[in-house]
């Protein structure tokens, strides 16, 4: 009976810390640093998430989406990202990148994660938001 009792137990503890690796692993956001891209030389075709500030100043519109500068403090990479850009993104803000490194320099990027503050501000009365650009 002890040993049930044991076995039932070592299951249930291990299928809970299995649960729970699972979900903080698909919530996790892995990504590298101008610097650490620069050092590991990915494959053209490699796809990875980069995170860096964007530099004041850098950010220009164009056709089809922006060009901008990042950097970790140490090393400045260019970015050209295709497509639409959340609503809090703006030069000195924290950003995170989702595509390639090209054979030209430059990250290509088509997917942008925007840091924001933890402060949350809700709208002065009688004002709306205004709403996210889809595209």
């Amino acid at each position: 009976m002890r040993v049930r009792v044991v076995l039932l137990l070592v299951l249930i503890t291990g299928s809970l810390a299995w649960v729970g690796t699972q979900a903080l692993s698909g919530n996790l956001v892995y990504y590298v640093t101008p610097t650490e891209l620069i050092e590991q030389h990915p494959a053209p075709d490699q796809r990875l998430r980069l995170g860096g500030q964007v530099v004041p100043g850098s950010l220009h519109d164009v056709a089809d989406g922006v060009d901008f500068v990042v950097t970790d403090g140490t090393t400045r990479m260019s970015v050209v990202h295709t497509g639409s850009t959340p609503s809090l993104f703006q030069s000195g803000t924290g950003v995170v990148l989702e595509g390639t490194y090209g054979t030209d320099g430059a990250f290509h990027s088509d997917n942008m994660l925007v840091k924001h503050g933890d402060q949350y501000r809700p709208p002065a009365p009688g004002e709306t938001p205004a709403p996210d650009v889809v595209s």
